[in-house]
């Protein structure tokens, strides 16, 4: 636990301090007896490194001055020590007048023995050693025989021929010492582990801390203080409204109220400040500011939302995931990796299954924001009024069945990252203005809620659509799709990347007959060319269904030209109709009723989910048949 250091006037009480500590029986205390005799030796046997110091005396009231910071626990002399010495001097010189001398705590209430003890005495205090000796002549011009007191005191009066009793210590004096000494190592012990654990929080702390006293002098500036108001770090001492007249902390001192959270301007920095008085008994006595660079609070801000909201929101794609060799894909490239260098937004334009997220991914790992949380919603695959809770959130009680404490939106959850809204022309009217100003203003705020939430947020939007056309058929808001399309990046379809079909669908099959335990061998000529003849209407997403098919059915590893016919769409699946073309939409196929489907698709421009609730079905069905019939038509036509 520590180290005490026993400074005992004569060898017989060094005994008896060892003897009591062995007593006492504590083996996390370590005990060194030093013997001194004057003041004059206590600096060539002090141990520096002790704990805390037990001496009596003129000696406790040196090492008190020589180390004020260093402990020292004071021996008393008991009335009983003064008593035997006293009796000591009646037997030794019964005829000799007696004299006590010592330090005030030795001598303290040695004058009222007198009474007990029916003998008259003179008291006498001593400091230092210079004055012990003038002290003690002045006793023998008195007529004082004998002196009882410390070695020091009998010292000076034997060398100044008078007699001399010492005044020792007895057993119950150094049992109390020794007890007070680890008390007082302890409390020491802690006083400077909170000492340090106050100078790390001052110096290590991230917010500027500036404390005066209270007439406003400065007490305290930590480092982040300094850095932050750009002064020299002698204002210690100073008046605050001298070296920092923007601090505000005298008006804190007038009122006794706290000042907090306000947002100030310090030295070109903005700043959330906090100023709170310090307070004794209702009495102010100083008081203390606290800043931060506002810089500082939104980047924390940013890294508690991506902890507490984000989980599961990353992108796991990269460029390198992008199978392909062909120059449309290598340009598509290209033109990516430069967009992921800056913040704009971006439109990506493509038919489905050409890889519209794995580029969006790619681009958000590839960007300054890779660390940052990866948000990825369908506009069509929800409800306009559950796609509006879900971008934007909603406040506890917003409506009916909400859920208690409301719910964080899809955009506060990608705070510091990237949202990616894949079929934006399937957005409504209505969300489409709401999504309109979080692009203008980069703010939101929940449903049933009046609070202003910032978000910093990178949107990237997918279409496989023509937004234009919609946009000039007043389909899609103007001022929407100029925010949107700052960026473009159009993917092109597989049948204008004929080159990366054969090294696609090997990728896509080893990558399957592995995840069945099995190996892929090879692919035969006969093979290669159908799958290079067929039109892929589905594109990549399609070339991958296809390969896990062939992976399931195909147990040799070997694919042949058969093994193709049987996995890609049959023409006599569905009757052959004619494609119709709607502006402003990609071309679109007609279903088993063409007439029906004709009017529907004509009615609402081609928009599957509006042309499928016309014709109550399902827009994924809708859109399923329409695919297929595609599928079947072209390789239809491709071998008739």
């Amino acid at each position: 636990m520590g180290k005490i250091t026993f400074f005992v006037p004569y060898p017989a009480m060094g005994e008896l301090v060892r003897t009591t500590f062995a007593e006492q029986q504590d083996g996390a205390w370590q005990l060194d007896v030093i013997l001194v005799t004057g003041v004059k030796e206590i600096n060539c046997a002090w141990d520096t490194n002790s704990d805390v110091c037990v001496a009596r005396g003129v000696t406790a009231v040196a090492l008190k001055r020589l180390n004020p910071s260093m402990p020292v626990v004071d021996l008393q002399v008991t009335g009983y020590d003064i008593m035997r010495a006293v009796r000591e001097c009646q037997r030794r010189y019964p005829r000799d007048r007696i004299a006590i001398a010592g330090s005030h705590d030795m001598i303290y209430g040695a004058k009222s023995l007198e009474e007990i003890l029916d003998i008259e005495q003179t008291v006498i205090e001593v400091r230092t050693e210079e004055d012990a000796e003038s002290s003690i002549i002045k006793l023998k011009q008195d007529g004082i025989g004998v002196v009882a007191g410390g070695v020091m005191s009998t010292r000076i009066a034997e060398r100044l021929g008078l007699h001399a009793v010492s005044i020792q210590t007895g057993r119950e004096a150094i049992y109390q010492a020794l007890g007070e000494a680890r008390r007082m190592a302890q409390v020491r012990r802690q006083e400077q582990e909170r000492s340090e654990q106050f100078r790390a929080i001052l110096e290590y702390s991230t917010d500027g801390i500036i404390a005066v006293d209270g007439t406003g002098k400065i007490n305290l500036v930590n480092a982040a203080a300094i850095k932050l108001t750009e002064v020299c770090d002698d204002a210690v001492g100073r008046n605050s409204e001298q070296v920092f007249p923007l601090l505000g902390l005298s008006r804190v001192l007038q009122s006794g109220r706290p000042e907090l959270g306000g947002i100030e301007a310090l030295n070109s920095h903005q700043v959330a400040m906090n100023r709170v008085p310090v307070l004794i008994n209702d009495q102010i006595v100083g008081a203390v500011a606290t800043f931060q660079p506002a810089t500082v609070i939104q980047e924390l801000e940013g890294k508690i939302r991506q902890k507490i909201y984000s989980r599961g929101h990353v992108a796991r794609l990269t460029f390198s995931d992008i199978q392909g060799d062909s120059q449309a894909i290598r340009q598509a490239i290209s033109v990516a990796c430069k967009f992921s260098r800056v913040d704009s937004n971006v439109l990506i334009v493509g038919e489905s299954g050409t890889g519209k997220e794995v580029f969006t991914q790619s681009i958000h790992n590839a960007s300054h924001r890779a660390k940052g949380p990866f948000v990825a919603v369908n506009c069509a695959a929800l409800p306009e009024g559950l796609l509006e809770s879900e971008l934007f959130g909603y406040a506890e009680g917003a409506f009916t069945g909400a859920a208690r404490g409301g719910k964080v939106g899809l955009f506060e959850l990608a705070h510091g990252g990237t949202i990616f809204l894949d079929e934006v022309s399937e957005i409504t009217p209505h969300l489409q203005g709401r999504l309109l100003r979080v692009l203008q203003e980069r703010e939101i705020m929940r449903l049933g809620d009046s609070k202003v939430i910032p978000v910093n947020v990178r949107v990237i939007a997918a279409t496989n659509r023509d937004l234009y056309g919609m946009m000039q058929q007043k389909l899609f808001r103007e001022d929407l799709y100029y925010r949107v399309d700052v960026l473009r990046l159009a993917l092109p379809p597989l049948r204008e990347r004929r080159e990366d079909i054969i090294p696609l669908i090997c990728h896509f099959l080893t990558v399957y007959y592995v995840h069945s335990k099995r190996l892929f061998r090879e692919i035969s000529e006969q093979a290669k060319a159908l799958l290079l003849e067929y039109a892929w209407p589905g594109n990549v997403r399609e070339l991958r269904n296809i390969a896990e098919r062939l992976a399931v059915l195909n147990s040799e590893g070997v694919v042949r030209a058969e093994d193709i016919v049987s996995v890609l769409p049959r023409a006599t699946e569905q009757a052959a109709v004619p494609a119709i073309s709607v502006a402003g939409s990609l071309p679109c196929k007609v279903s088993r009723k063409p007439d029906a489907l004709r009017q529907a698709l004509e009615e609402t421009n081609c928009h599957y989910g509006k042309a499928a609730a016309l014709l109550g079905i399902s827009r994924t069905t809708l859109w399923r048949r329409v695919k297929a019939l595609e599928a079947a038509e072209s390789f239809h036509s491709d071998h008739s």
